[in-house]
C-alpha cells in the first residue's frame, strides 16, 4: 500500500522575522514528523496483515486469525491516533490563521482608535470647561456616538484634528475654547502648519537675494472655526 499524500496543508505564515514564527515552526515541524511516522507504522501494519493473510492456507500457518485481529487492532489504533493528530493540527492552523487575521485587523484601525482617542480626550476637556456637571454623563455618551459616527467617513484620517475637535463640540452644544488644546502636541503641529506659507507663496514673497526667512509661530492658537 502505497502512501497517501497528506491532506494537511501548511497555513500561511507569518514573515519569518515575527514574534514566536520560531517556535510555531518548530512545533508544525514536530507536528508532521508524527504524523508520518504513524503513516508509516500505518503501512507496516497493511503490509504485515497482507502477510498473514497470504499464509492463512499454509499447513503450519497457527493461529491465523488471532495474529491477524491483533495487526488489525494495532493498525486502527494508529490510524485513530492519526486522525486525532491530523485534527488538532489544523485546529492550530485555523486558530493561528484567525489571530493573524485579528491582529491585521487591529493594525489597520489603530490610527482610528489613536485619532478618536486624542479627540475624545479634547473634547471632554471642553464639556467640562463649559457644561454643567449634571450633563456630563448625557454629553459623554453623545460623544462616543459622534465619534462613532465620524470614524465612518472616508476622510476621517484626513481631516484635521482641531477640525474634528470643534464639529463635534459644536454637534454638543459646548463653546470650543482653544486654549484649552494650546499646549497639546497635536494643536501646536496643526497651528504651525497652518501658519507655514506655501512653498509658491514663500518663494514670491523672498527676493531671490534674500535668504528665506524662518517662520515664527505667533503665540495665538489656531482659528479652526475661521474661513
Amino acid at each position: 500500500m502505497s502512501e497517501a499524500p497528506s491532506s494537511i496543508a501548511p497555513p500561511d505564515g507569518p514573515p519569518q522575522s515575527a514574534p514566536g514564527f520560531c517556535a510555531r515552526g518548530a512545533a508544525d515541524a514536530r507536528a508532521q514528523q508524527r504524523l508520518a511516522l504513524l503513516r508509516e507504522l500505518s503501512e507496516i501494519g497493511m503490509r504485515l496483515a497482507r502477510g498473514v493473510e497470504g499464509r492463512a492456507e499454509a499447513p503450519d500457518a497457527g493461529d491465523v486469525g488471532l495474529v491477524f485481529s491483533r495487526i488489525a487492532r494495532a493498525v486502527r489504533q494508529t490510524l485513530a491516533l492519526e486522525a486525532r493528530l491530523e485534527e488538532e493540527h489544523q485546529a492550530r492552523a485555523r486558530k493561528a490563521a484567525f489571530e493573524r487575521e485579528q491582529a491585521a485587523v487591529r493594525a489597520a484601525h489603530a490610527p482610528v482608535v489613536e485619532r478618536s482617542a486624542i479627540v475624545r480626550r479634547a473634547v471632554v476637556q471642553a464639556i467640562e470647561a463649559d457644561a454643567d456637571e449634571d450633563d456630563f454623563e448625557q454629553l459623554f455618551d453623545q460623544l462616543d456616538e459622534r465619534l462613532d459616527d465620524r470614524e465612518a467617513d472616508e476622510d476621517y484620517l484626513d481631516r484635521p484634528l482641531g477640525e474634528l475637535v470643534a464639529r463635534i463640540c459644536q454637534d454638543l452644544g459646548v463653546a470650543v475654547d482653544l486654549s484649552l488644546w494650546e499646549d497639546e502636541a497635536w494643536a501646536r503641529a496643526e497651528a504651525a502648519a497652518r501658519m507655514e506659507p506655501a512653498p509658491a507663496e514663500a518663494c514670491e514673497a523672498a527676493p531671490a537675494h534674500d535668504p528665506p526667512r524662518r517662520h515664527v509661530r505667533p503665540a495665538v492658537s489656531p482659528g479652526w472655526l475661521s474661513g
